[in-house]
C-alpha cells in the first residue's frame, strides 16, 4: 500500500489498533500482509494537536512542542512572526513543523515560536495591538486615558489605583480586574424647562446651566454611579427652594441674586461626590402668555406714567422761564423793540412772495395816492 503525505500533514502508522510509526511528508510504502494496518493522517496547519502518549511518544522532537502553563501564566504562540494563538493555562501541544532551511549554511530554523508570560501581578506589559487582540477576550485589558483624563482602576470590584493620563494595561488571570476612563475637563450641565411656582402662585419656567469638573477622581468613583444626575436633582430642587419662597416681583427684581442663593446648596452636593462647581446661572426665567401680557401691560403704563412726569416738568421749566423773558421785556420797552423787529425779521425771511388781494374800486384809489 502506498500512502502520500502532504507537507501540511503527519501521519501515524497504526497496526493491530496500536500506533508504531511517525510518517513525515513525502510518498510511504506500507506491508500489511499478516496485520491490520491503517494510517490516521493529522493536519499540522492549526498548530495545535491532540495527540495521546503513545503517539506523542512517536513525534521527533523538532515537530511537536509541549507546553505546560501554570494558572499564572500564559502564552503567546507565532508563526513567521506573527501571532498565532494564545494559550491559557493547561498543557498543550503545539506543532512547531513549520520550517525554513538556509540555502547558504543549511541551517533549519523553526518559523513557530512560544513566549509564555508571568500574569501573576496586575500591572501589565503594554502588548502590541496585533498580540492585544487576541489576550483580550479573556486575560487582558486594556484602557487609553486622554489627556485631561484619569483612568480608573479596579480589582475585583474595589477601586485600587487612580492611572494618570496614557494607555494602560493589566492581567485579568488570577484576579478580576476592570479600567474605566474619567474625564476632568469642565463640562456644562443644562436644566431646560423646570416648571416652578412662585410664592403668590405664579408658575414659570426656568432654564439653569452648571460648569463644573472632577476634583476628586477616587471619590467621584466610588461615591455616585450616575453624577450627572445627582447634580441635575440638586440643581432642580435648588431652583424650586429659591422660587417658591419669593413673590414674582421679588424674583424680577432680585433676578441676578436668585444664581447666588441657589449655588452653595449645588456646589454642596457636587463636592460630596468628588465635583467641582466653578460657575451656575439662570439662563431664562420664561412667564406663562397670560402674565407676560399683562407684565408688559403694567410695564407699558409705568413707562407711560414716567413719560408724562418728564413732559410735565419740561412744560413747567418752559412756562417759568417765559415768564421770566415777559418780566424783563415789560421792564425794558427798549428791549422789547428789539426782541419785536427780531421777529420780523425772521418772519420776513421766511416770506417767499407777497400777495395782495384788494377789493372793487381799491386799485383806483391806490393810483390816485400814488
Amino acid at each position: 500500500m502506498q500512502i502520500e503525505i502532504m507537507t501540511h500533514e503527519r501521519a501515524f502508522l497504526v497496526k493491530d489498533g496500536a500506533p508504531v510509526k511517525y510518517l513525515a511528508p513525502g510518498v510511504h510504502r506500507v506491508w500489511s500482509a499478516f496485520q491490520k494496518v491503517r494510517i490516521e493522517k493529522v493536519a499540522t496547519q492549526g498548530l495545535l494537536a491532540e495527540l495521546d502518549e503513545l503517539r506523542l511518544a512517536l513525534v521527533p522532537a523538532g515537530d511537536l512542542q509541549v507546553i505546560s502553563l501554570a494558572q499564572h501564566e500564559r502564552a503567546l504562540v507565532t508563526r513567521r512572526g506573527k501571532p498565532a494563538l494564545w494559550l491559557g493555562a493547561g498543557v498543550h501541544q503545539v506543532w512547531t513543523v513549520d520550517r525554513q532551511v538556509d540555502r547558504a549554511t543549511g541551517a533549519v530554523t523553526s518559523l513557530i515560536h512560544v513566549q509564555v508570560f508571568d500574569t501573576s501581578g496586575i500591572e501589565a506589559k503594554l502588548l502590541p495591538t496585533d498580540v492585544a487582540a487576541l489576550a483580550k477576550a479573556r486575560d487582558y485589558v486594556e484602557a487609553m486615558a486622554p489627556e485631561g483624563s484619569v483612568a480608573v482602576r479596579y480589582v475585583d470590584g474595589q477601586l485600587d489605583a487612580v492611572l494618570p493620563a496614557g494607555r494602560h494595561a493589566a492581567w485579568n488571570t488570577l484576579r478580576t480586574v476592570s479600567l474605566s476612563v474619567i474625564d476632568l475637563r469642565e463640562r456644562v450641565l443644562a436644566v431646560n424647562g423646570q416648571d416652578v411656582m412662585t410664592k403668590d402662585r405664579v408658575s414659570l419656567r426656568l432654564n439653569l446651566s452648571a460648569t463644573f469638573k472632577v476634583k476628586d477622581a477616587k471619590r467621584l468613583a466610588v461615591v455616585a454611579r450616575a453624577p450627572d444626575d445627582v447634580v441635575y436633582l440638586a440643581m432642580q430642587l435648588a431652583a424650586r427652594e429659591a422660587v417658591t419662597t419669593r413673590t414674582l416681583d421679588e424674583l424680577l427684581g432680585l433676578r441676578d441674586e436668585l444664581q447666588k442663593v441657589m449655588t452653595p446648596s449645588v456646589r454642596e452636593r457636587a463636592e460630596s461626590l468628588g465635583l467641582e462647581l466653578i460657575e451656575l446661572g439662570v439662563k431664562d426665567v420664561i412667564l406663562p402668555g397670560e402674565m407676560k401680557d399683562l407684565l408688559n401691560k403694567v410695564i407699558q403704563a409705568q413707562k407711560e406714567a414716567e413719560a408724562n412726569v418728564i413732559l410735565r416738568r419740561e412744560e413747567t421749566a418752559a412756562t417759568r422761564s417765559l415768564a421770566q423773558t415777559a418780566k424783563v421785556l415789560s421792564e425794558n420797552p427798549l428791549l422789547m423793540r428789539l426782541k419785536e423787529l427780531e421777529a420780523y425779521k425772521e418772519l420776513a425771511g421766511k416770506v417767499g412772495q407777497v400777495h395782495l388781494v384788494l377789493g372793487d374800486g381799491a386799485l383806483d384809489k391806490l393810483q390816485l395816492k400814488a
